[in-house]
């Protein structure tokens, strides 16, 4: 019964298979790139940082504005003129001093002015060109930041796409032992009824099927979850179903040019390197603090309320002005210290990072090597333990062999088929890394399709 209920299962997933969407890993990685939330905001993030960058291109260009205010003034403004009539008096210009009102209004009660002001800078010491240093570097660390997204989430989809495919083919594996073993289980039975063998060799039998199912069940489960890890990760609403196979190649070179291009490509450095540049920027930032600032103004008089102030205001002056620091309570020469010892802090961190990227390459290359050397050595013990099977079921047939010894047989073959598998995949999952750190991850295909050996 439970062999057939084990094939219902199959047929099921088989079903279900079918059914699923197929999907190359190419084409999967297309689709993470497009949907992925994690990279399209750090793409956010970069046209941010390019905004920012284009609105400190503007620095040079001169401010314009129109300025405008309206005036209540308790009392108009007015000169007092009452003296001068009284000064007059006994004089030859008596006459005139009746004439002389006692005030000369200069405003209106209420005032109405606006102009137009123009202020452009000449020289800041630095200032502007310092902030669109910093506005650049800031734009190299936000694709920066995108590219380390990127090559993250390329090892994190290999894992999770080869995944899928290693779990289906090790509960395929797992399914042909459950059939090896109910064949044997069948077998056992009829030699029983013959009394050609005792009862405990078929009760050996059966208690071995009975683990492969369990095991083939665990498989089962683990190839389901894996899908659908996959499937969210695309984004889809049906199974997909990789159609891309696990693969090993013996033609990869040494780690040299992996080292070589991490340690001059990785975002990581380049990351630095534009945090580097901001801190020269900052530097260059405080130390133009101590200089001084020239600007050129310039103002027209747009309009002016119908009075005498109104009439002497002039209809435009321009003009030049200059601001020297003396002494500011900021603290510039400390902000420069600060300054100055964040690039020294930015330089350490480089170096420790190129010690651990070559340390990273070294050993990705190193675990690399080992699974194909894994999978190659296991290529005689696959060999060996297949051929083992077809012995022992014939020695067990002519009653040479014990079932246990069957059974251990059929599990060792099983096993090696498995362990195979596993280094197959940790194979691909170590290259999928170093081309990642390396930063060559569009060449990953290439080691499948040129001199690849796929694993089935």
């Amino acid at each position: 019964m439970k062999t057939v209920f084990y094939g219902i299962i199959t047929a099921i997933t088989l079903s279900c298979n079918v059914q699923a969407a197929a999907i190359g890993f190419s084409e999967a990685w297309y689709q993470v790139v497009q949907k992925n939330d994690a990279l399209l905001a750090k793409k956010e993030e970069v046209k941010y940082s390019e905004a920012l960058q284009d609105a400190a291109r503007s620095l040079y260009l001169p401010n314009v504005d129109i300025t405008g205010s309206y005036t209540h003034f308790d009392k108009p403004i007015e000169v007092d003129t009452s003296g001068v009539g009284a000064k007059l008096n006994g004089t030859a210009l008596a006459g005139l001093a009746g004439l002389i009102p006692n005030g000369i209004p200069l405003t209106n009660q209420n005032f109405a002015h606006s102009s137009l002001n123009v202020l452009l800078p000449v020289y800041t010491g630095g200032r502007i060109t310092a902030a669109q240093d910093i506005r650049q570097a800031q734009v190299s660390e936000a694709q920066s930041n995108y590219n380390l997204a990127t090559r993250a989430t390329f090892t994190k989809l290999v894992q999770y796409y080869f995944g899928v495919v290693l779990s289906e083919q090790v509960y395929q594996v797992r399914l042909d032992a459950v059939d090896a073993l109910a064949a044997h289980l069948n077998h056992a039975v009829k030699l029983e009824q013959q009394g050609q063998i005792a009862k405990i060799e078929r009760l050996m039998a059966q208690v071995t099927l009975d683990k492969a199912q369990i095991e083939a069940q665990k498989s089962l489960r683990d190839y389901e979850i894996a899908k659908l890890a996959l499937t969210k990760m695309l984004k889809q609403q049906d199974s997909v179903l990789p159609t891309t196979p696990l693969f090993v190649n013996n033609s990869v070179t040494s780690v040299t040019p992996y080292l070589t291009k991490t340690l001059t490509d990785h975002p990581g450095i380049a990351i630095l390197n534009a945090k580097r540049e901001q801190a020269k920027g900052m530097v260059k930032m405080a130390s133009a603090k101590h200089l001084p600032e020239v600007m050129l103004y310039g103002n027209y008089n747009l309009y002016a309320d119908d009075s005498a102030t109104g009439d002497l205001l002039p209809e435009w002056m321009v003009g030049v002005g200059v601001r020297i620091p003396i002494m500011e309570r900021s603290g510039t020469s400390q902000e420069v210290v600060a300054a100055k010892s964040s690039v020294r802090q930015v330089n350490l961190l480089q170096m420790q990072m190129q010690q651990d990227l070559s340390i990273l390459v070294e050993k990705t290359y190193a675990e690399m090597s080992q699974a194909l050397e894994e999978y190659n050595s296991l290529a005689s013990s696959q060999a060996l333990s297949a051929e083992t099977v077809v012995l022992r079921q014939k020695a067990f047939s002519q009653g040479l062999s014990t079932s246990l010894e069957m059974a251990d047989a059929q599990l060792y073959a099983t096993s090696i088929r498995v362990q195979r598998l596993s280094a197959s995949y940790n194979y691909v999952q170590s290259l999928a890394q170093l081309l990642s750190v390396s930063g060559d991850i569009d060449r990953f295909m290439d080691y499948l399709q040129i001199n690849g050996i796929e694993v089935k």
